[in-house]
């Protein structure tokens, strides 16, 4: 026969083990990414997927940081090389490089194309510091994590509400 607990003993070990799994269990916020040669962190509610690029049509008198539109599921993307419109060498595709698609809340059907993704982090979780405030409008904050790593941290709406990242056109 099971053993008779209390309600009111039961309450308290139920709120002691979730005060207890509050404390322990810290979730992933951001992806990081590789853009050129710099680390970065772009938070997981900014984006609506991530996939393998796949092919895309080149879109004449573009800036060089616009690759071309991809059609992804029925959708038309504008796939941009974000290491290129942040000024630093194009990504060259390859088994790693992936596709971070705007989340729709946006307003915008673009898909920034990444060296690679570094996985799930979360700056809550790492004993980081804020280095410092970033002069490029659409970099929130930049951080050196606890293995001394330097992290830029992707404001999306700032970046897809750009003047320069919404006139593409040379």
């Amino acid at each position: 026969m099971s053993k008779r607990v209390s309600l009111k003993q039961f309450q308290q070990d139920l709120s002691t083990r979730l005060q207890d799994a509050n404390t322990r269990t810290t979730l992933a916020t951001s992806l990081g990414v590789r853009v050129g040669d710099e680390n970065w962190l772009v938070e997981l509610g900014n984006i609506s997927e991530v996939i393998a690029p796949g092919p895309w049509v080149r879109v004449p008198l573009a800036k060089a940081w616009l690759l071309g539109v991809a059609n992804i599921r029925g959708k038309l993307y504008s796939v941009v090389d974000l290491s290129a419109f942040s000024g630093h060498a194009t990504v060259t595709p390859g088994p790693d490089t992936r596709l971070l698609l705007v989340h729709s809340r946006f307003a915008v059907n673009a898909a920034l194309l990444v060296d690679r993704t570094l996985g799930l982090r979360s700056t809550e979780q790492t004993s980081h510091k804020e280095t410092s405030v970033s002069d490029t409008e659409w970099i929130s904050r930049h951080y050196r994590d606890e293995q001394d790593v330097f992290w830029k941290v992707l404001d999306m709406g700032a970046l897809v509400s750009h003047p320069a990242f919404l006139q593409a056109g040379i």
